[in-house]
């Protein structure tokens, strides 16, 4: 115990005797975790806001006038990308017409007969897959047009691979930065205390005792690291999530009514960050032990 609490105290000083260095340290991984954090919150709520537009985009299937009704519902629920088949009449489709132009009601009871067409608006269960749902509706018997969003679905999910690259990239190249900070200030840390860890050689410590107050400094920015990026994380966040609230009408059509609250995952990110910090500090040490040991 008398042990533990002597390396532990030589980690945690080492801290404060390198700290223009630690410092460095301690940006580096708190902006790492920080980009990285935030990368994986956008792309979850990506993943999210496109599992929405799957639910609420509807593709419109148009029918010819004298197209059996029933038969194309049918075919229509019996295919596999189908999760739901509303339809709609003439009548109804022309009052929400009326409904939505309310300043050209003259011009739809002008009309010398009803121009919209029975229609079924489908819900697919993948909207990746909305090409090949348009081309099986449009191939069914009695169905003339089928209108559908893809250039929004494409939009979309060309933001979720572009953040999912960006946030492998991010994690990647940050981590491996963060490491190469950390290495070398356990390396400073090293070279200031050679003549220490030399006397501690001659008088028998171990290769473990001599490591563990450089594992217990570098873990210690890593976990103080994790806790800033949090608090940050945390801020910046909730600020975007506000302004989103604010306008909650206009970005609940685009499906991002039900992106992730920071207080519902606030205590697992904490886990993450502190626990990814202190792996990335522990990391840095461990390379950079070997060489500089052999004094």
């Amino acid at each position: 115990m008398n042990n533990f609490s002597y390396l532990l105290k030589q980690g945690l000083s080492s801290v404060w005797k390198n700290r223009f260095m630690s410092f460095a340290s301690f940006c580096i991984l708190t902006v790492s975790l920080l980009l990285v954090g935030l990368s994986a919150f956008i792309m979850l709520d990506c993943g999210i806001i496109l599992d929405n537009v799957s639910d609420k985009n509807e593709i419109s299937v148009y029918m010819e006038d004298e197209a059996d009704i029933n038969h194309i519902r049918d075919v229509l629920k019996s295919n596999s990308l189908v999760i739901n088949v509303r339809y709609i009449s003439p009548e109804e489709g022309l009052q929400s017409m009326k409904e939505q132009y309310k300043d050209q009601t003259e011009l739809f009871d002008s009309l010398p007969y009803n121009p919209v067409p029975p229609t079924y608006m489908v819900t697919i269960n993948d909207l990746d897959k909305i090409d090949m749902a348009v081309s099986q509706f449009q191939a069914i018997q009695g169905v003339y047009k089928v209108n559908a969003p893809m250039d929004f679905a494409s939009f979309i999910e060309d933001i979720r691979n572009t953040f999912t690259i960006i946030g492998i990239a991010l994690m990647i190249s940050l981590g491996a930065v963060s490491i190469i900070i950390i290495a070398n200030t356990t390396r400073l840390s090293v070279f200031a205390r050679r003549k220490e860890i030399a006397i501690m050689r001659i008088v028998g410590a171990t290769n473990s005792f001599i490591r563990t107050p450089f594992f217990i400094e570098g873990m210690s920015i890593g976990l103080v690291s994790g806790l800033m990026s949090w608090i940050l994380t945390k801020l910046i966040y909730e600020g975007v999530f506000t302004l989103f609230s604010e306008n909650l009408g206009m970005w609940s059509a685009l499906g991002m009514d039900n992106i992730i609250k920071f207080s519902d995952v606030s205590i697992v990110t904490l886990l993450v960050y502190c626990g990814a910090g202190a792996l990335l500090g522990a990391i840095g040490t461990v390379f950079s032990m070997g060489k500089h040991l052999k004094i």
